[in-house]
């Protein structure tokens, strides 16, 4: 699959398309001129939300009048095609990429943006976003397999660096081990349960990446900020941040997941049930309501020292309905873009540790420096 299909094919890609376009409007007017392009799909966005019972308010001068107000999906679709796009740069890239992984929530529906742009009405006017991302070959880099060259680990509110994580505490095997007895309990227990409607609002866990506990890595952008540090899903604000410098075998062997069917396979190789336990979060998440598989992970580890998803195969993957056979579907979710999780007890950190903290930490322009920069 080419870059542009990519992009065009999940809902974190197309939020990529979305913000690229945004941002190009946004630089090309002035900051209290009409922003058409924004302003059609905040309405639009907020009435699909209103509309299925979101719990959205708007409010402030012209809120009463903002109610009432309908765009269209052909309104949008043209509004997309009218925008002069800007010339694509790293910066702009990395920035899209940002603001569609914080975007990204599998534990309920899509968010207002992310279900329009899945119609196939915007689809001409995103592929004109996504062509012009694809001539520039400055993405091309997302298609990439990890490179153990490059590795980095983030430690986050870690504001001691002499204190980071170390290879020291339990094996892989342990903790994958203890991983998998709570999955199994936790299906067990969640099946045990009386059962409930798919739409009840039930809470639970609704990633399948491999164990929180687990040493995991990503690669850098061309500013050399480590993509781990602003690309996270369901992120909660950090300020301080320490990153290590991540030495791997060259003998590893990593399975790198960028297409649907690596995924599939995996699920089929090593596949563990979980309907009863991520049946509500998954139906939200994507409207299908049957049995529901993901890896088991502590099988894989016998096979393979890491698994790494790319940054292409989380934007055309993370948060879709992922079908495995006749029964059974999976999910991609709470997994960074370019993340690799180690099943291995031969990692090293090397160098010293660096320092890095966030400005404007709760907002969508915020940004990551080391610390010693102003």
């Amino acid at each position: 699959m080419d870059i542009v299909e990519l992009l065009l094919s999940g809902r974190r890609g197309r939020r990529v398309l979305w913000e690229f376009a945004l941002d190009s409007e946004s630089r090309a007017l002035s900051e209290f001129a009409i922003h058409p392009l924004h302003s059609s799909m905040y309405y639009a966005s907020y009435q699909v939300e209103v509309g299925r019972g979101d719990s959205v308010v708007m409010f402030g001068p012209g809120a009463d009048e903002g109610r009432t107000i309908t765009v269209g999906l052909e309104e949008l679709a043209k509004l997309t095609s009218a925008t002069k796009l800007l010339p694509v740069t790293e910066q702009l890239l990395q920035k899209s990429l940002e603001i569609s992984v914080g975007h990204a929530r599998y534990w309920q529906e899509p968010d207002g943006e992310d279900t329009l742009l899945a119609s196939p009405v915007l689809t001409d006017a995103l592929r004109r976003v996504a062509e012009h991302i694809a001539t520039s070959a400055l993405a091309q880099w997302w298609l990439a397999p990890v490179d153990l060259r490059t590795q980095v680990h983030v430690e986050f509110d870690q504001s001691d660096p002499a204190g980071s994580m170390t290879s020291t505490g339990p094996s892989v095997f342990d903790k994958l081990l203890r991983w998998k007895e709570n999955l199994i309990l936790t299906e067990a227990r969640a099946r045990a349960e009386k059962p409930t409607p798919v739409t009840a609002m039930i809470g639970g866990e609704w990633w399948s990446m491999p164990g929180s506990q687990l040493v995991s890595s990503t690669g850098a952008f061309i500013n050399q900020q480590p993509i781990g540090l602003s690309c996270v899903e369901d992120g909660f604000g950090w300020e301080q941040a320490v990153i290590r410098k991540v030495s791997v075998l060259p003998s590893v062997k990593v399975l790198d997941i960028s297409t649907a069917d690596h995924w599939v396979q995996l699920c089929r190789d090593y596949g563990i049930e979980v309907t009863a336990h991520k049946r509500h979060e998954w139906y939200r998440t994507t409207g299908r309501d049957r049995a529901w598989v993901m890896p088991d992970w502590f099988a894989v580890s016998k096979c393979y020292d890491g698994v790494h998803l790319s940054i292409a195969g989380y934007l055309a993957l993370a948060g879709e309905c992922l079908v495995v056979d006749e029964n059974f579907a999976s999910v991609i979710a709470g997994w960074d873009p370019g993340k690799t999780y180690w099943f291995t007890d031969e990692l090293r950190f090397y160098e010293d540790p660096v320092s890095w903290h966030c400005l404007d930490a709760n907002n969508e322009d915020c940004r990551w420096v080391r610390s010693t920069e102003k």
